[in-house]
């Protein structure tokens, strides 16, 4: 996947990140995600919250966009 804005991009996500970020990215809801990847509700919010920080963003709205850069 390319490099995004915030330094080394999708890199400095760690693959659990990029799974819940890219689920999300494609609309899904956190309680589809954490059903998906048989993870909890918590571990889904927690990996986006980091998740928006290392990519420098600020909102779900700014997935699609963030992993399209």
């Amino acid at each position: 996947m390319p490099s995004l804005t915030c330094g080394d991009g999708l890199a400095v996500l760690t693959a659990s990140e990029r799974r819940v970020v890219e689920l999300a990215a494609a609309g899904e809801t956190n309680r589809a995600i954490a059903d998906h990847l048989f993870v909890t509700l918590r571990t889904v919010e927690v990996h986006l919250t980091r998740s928006y920080r290392k990519l420098g963003i600020s909102s779900r709205a700014e997935l699609p966009h963030a992993l399209a850069s």
